[in-house]
């Protein structure tokens, strides 16, 4: 070993032995460690303090719930002129809105078939229920157009005229009248003048 190199290992042996302290790399460990239970303590509040107010949340929402579900039940166990007033209103015109549609169905499936008894009677079926789904267009064809505008007043031989046979029997008319009609001069003009037309 030459001069040099003792003398290179003697200083950094000096150099080594005045910088070296035990204690401190003790005390660097000891606080490294100190900052990583703090930082772990600090992460277990967190997430300790956040279970807590998401079970606060929880719990409040909860009992809003429930608070909503007992003034409701308190306010239906309560008599309220207001909510009984509505109650009857909005029943009453959901019942005539429906009488309404049902009876302009209706018109219309008798007025469209009462139009058309010169066709066969598969034609005034389905001409039946035509008028009786498009009732808001023959309506106002029949009435407005042809009667109030033209002047043909539409002839009302039966409800539904389907069956062209007069009823003499009293329970078969009660019962199946309202299909049945009795056909007469302008009813067999008609349809002679359908068949003129089917040749011509």
């Amino acid at each position: 070993m030459s001069i040099f190199e003792q003398l290179t290992n003697s200083i950094q042996y000096q150099i080594h032995s005045m910088t070296y302290n035990p204690d401190a790399e003790a005390y660097a460990k000891q606080q490294s460690d100190i900052s990583k239970k703090a930082a772990d303590t600090a992460a277990t509040q967190a997430a300790s303090t956040k279970a807590a107010a998401d079970k606060a949340a929880a719990v409040k929402v909860a009992q809003d719930k429930q608070a909503q579900i007992d003034n409701e039940n308190a306010y239906r166990k309560s008599f309220h002129f207001t909510r009984l007033f509505g109650t009857v209103f909005n029943s009453l015109l959901t019942i005539l809105l429906i009488f309404v549609l049902l009876f302009g169905a209706v018109l219309g499936a008798s007025l469209s078939s009462n139009l058309n008894l010169y066709r066969p009677m598969l034609f005034r079926i389905l001409y039946a229920f035509y008028g009786f789904l498009f009732f808001y267009i023959v309506i106002p064809y029949v009435l407005g157009y042809r009667w109030f505008w033209k002047g043909k007043r539409p002839r009302f031989y039966s409800l539904i005229p389907i069956v062209p046979y007069h009823l003499d029997n009293r329970w078969t008319a009660f019962l199946f009248s309202w299909l049945s009609y009795k056909p007469d001069d302008q009813v067999e003009a008609l349809k002679e003048w359908m068949e003129e037309r089917a040749k011509g």
